[in-house]
């Protein structure tokens, strides 16, 4: 089961990063502009290890489309459908 556990999660990585592509976004906009877009959300917890890291996220609440295009959240949602979270399979 963890074998299939970490290719469903590997294969929905891999979509996500080809629908920001397909975008123009990078996968922390996609991600955090997704985030930074829910109603219910009050705060988004950044990561970074470099100071490039760092602006790449910042950046993504200064200058990344806002909210996100539609086109765009029907692709998360449709990816998010096919592969829904792993931890609850």
């Amino acid at each position: 089961m963890n074998t299939l556990v970490n290719f469903v999660w590997q294969e929905a990585t891999n979509e996500y990063i080809r629908l920001a592509k397909k975008h123009g976004l990078t996968p922390v906009q996609l991600a955090l502009g997704f985030v930074r877009d829910r109603p219910f959300t009050t705060s988004s917890i950044i990561g970074a290890t470099t100071m490039d890291h760092l602006k790449e996220n910042i950046d993504v609440f200064t200058s990344a489309p806002r909210p996100l295009p539609q086109e765009v959240l029907d692709g998360i949602d449709d990816i998010f459908k096919r592969y829904k979270d792993p931890a609850i399979l």
